[in-house]
């Protein structure tokens, strides 16, 4: 049975990119040690995506005769070569959800006083952040004193900074109203204003911490060693948290194009990658402290992985989730009575995109979301390319055995 390659995996007019992920983990990626077994499977499937060991094709073109080899992607949602169409199939159901108003984008952070926490309980954990997050904000929401009204988000986990440091942190999309509590009018937000940023955070750092504090207790949680969690969380509630919120002035769309770049894929980019020379990996990176300005950094190619492998997500986490009238149980409905209410108001959504009646064939539906046309002859630019020959993956070992597992 052919196993069918990832989109990304065919030949495209794209540019190569100097250095990969994958080139990195295959030089170094054996001298780590311990690693958790998640992370172990993802530093496999990085390392031999796209080479002989996942198996692939050859193409030839219809037109004038030119063969390009392809070897399948490993569909991995650590690697950065992988998940091209899914990430472009996301946005564009997001998009069809799109209502006529004003988007809000809020990040909600945490103390540094919780990583070592967080990194020890990532499941639990980031399961709280989310839920801590959303009630936060809904609950301000409807205060009639404030907005009143039931609105929806949609809210991405994200734990890294532009050096791959460990920042966990969520990014909601928020539309600017919703429903009255009795569902029969549209209460819409102030112009570039949704909720107050202070009550936000001071909600958002009472739940977190109440969680955490209850997770601890029931055994749900486990305190790292050598760490007075009390101090940490004492500490923590002190502290000021910072959560950022700012009308989408470009649309959300911009929005949603952001967040898609970290949908489906993990903190770092092949385009990012600069260089891999005597054991140093340098890599781009956007200075948030100095205006934005772009910067390189270079680090041993273990301590790089190292911190590649601090954001591989735990088995089955979802990653992207929905809340409120969003929520998946309620979406449709919600969505129907905003427009209806929207209506009333004279506010007219434009028509959904309408999906085609049979399953696109996945070149075509990548062609219309990437206009990447995977399938025309990079030689001679007019013909077609056709399998010719499929090649069974090898048998080669993708990394050593484990030598010893975390706590």
């Amino acid at each position: 049975m052919h196993r069918e390659p990832c989109p990304a995996a065919r030949p495209t007019d794209r540019p190569e990119p100097r250095v990969t992920l994958g080139e990195v983990v295959r030089a170094h990626g054996a001298a780590l040690s311990p690693l958790s077994p998640q992370q172990r499977r993802a530093l496999a499937a990085i390392a031999t995506c796209r080479t002989p060991a996942l198996g692939g094709h050859r193409s030839a073109c219809d037109s004038c005769g030119f063969s390009v080899v392809s070897f399948n992607s490993c569909c991995n949602r650590h690697c950065p070569q992988c998940q091209a169409l899914a990430q472009a199939r996301w946005i564009e159901a997001r998009q069809a959800d799109l209502l006529p108003v004003e988007y809000h984008h809020v990040v909600f952070t945490i103390p540094t006083q919780l990583h070592d926490l967080f990194l020890h309980n990532p499941a639990v954990t980031y399961g709280l952040l989310f839920s801590a997050a959303a009630d936060s904000l809904l609950t301000l929401a409807r205060d009639p004193r404030l907005l009143g009204a039931h609105t929806g988000l949609m809210a991405v986990l994200h734990t890294w900074t532009q050096t791959l440091a460990y920042h966990p942190h969520v990014h909601a999309i928020v539309p600017g109203g919703g429903p009255s509590p009795d569902g029969t009018r549209w209460v819409s937000a102030r112009e570039g204003y949704l909720l107050p940023v202070r009550p936000l955070s001071v909600l958002f750092r009472g739940k977190l911490l109440a969680a955490v504090q209850e997770a601890l207790g029931d055994g749900r949680m486990a305190a790292p060693e050598g760490t007075n969690v009390r101090r940490d969380l004492k500490r923590a509630a002190r502290k000021k948290w910072c959560v950022y919120s700012k009308p989408s002035f470009v649309g959300p769309e911009h929005v949603l194009r952001y967040l898609g770049r970290y949908t489906h894929r993990i903190a770092i980019s092949n385009g990012r990658l600069v260089s891999l020379d005597n054991g140093q990996v340098t890599f781009r990176y956007i200075d948030r402290t100095d205006g934005d300005r772009p910067r390189t950094m270079t680090l041993p190619a273990d301590q790089f992985l190292r911190r590649f492998l601090l954001h591989v997500l735990p088995p089955g986490f979802v990653r992207i989730r929905y809340f409120g009238g969003l929520a998946n149980p309620c979406r449709k409905r919600w969505l129907e009575r905003a427009r209806e209410l929207l209506a009333d108001r004279g506010v007219a959504a434009p028509p959904a995109p309408l999906a085609p009646k049979d399953p696109e064939p996945w070149h075509e539906l990548l062609l219309r979301l990437t206009g990447v046309d995977v399938t025309r002859c990079p030689h001679c630019k007019t013909g077609r390319l056709v399998v010719v020959e499929r090649f069974e993956p090898t048998n080669q070992d993708r990394l050593p055995p484990a030598r010893a597992a975390p706590t």
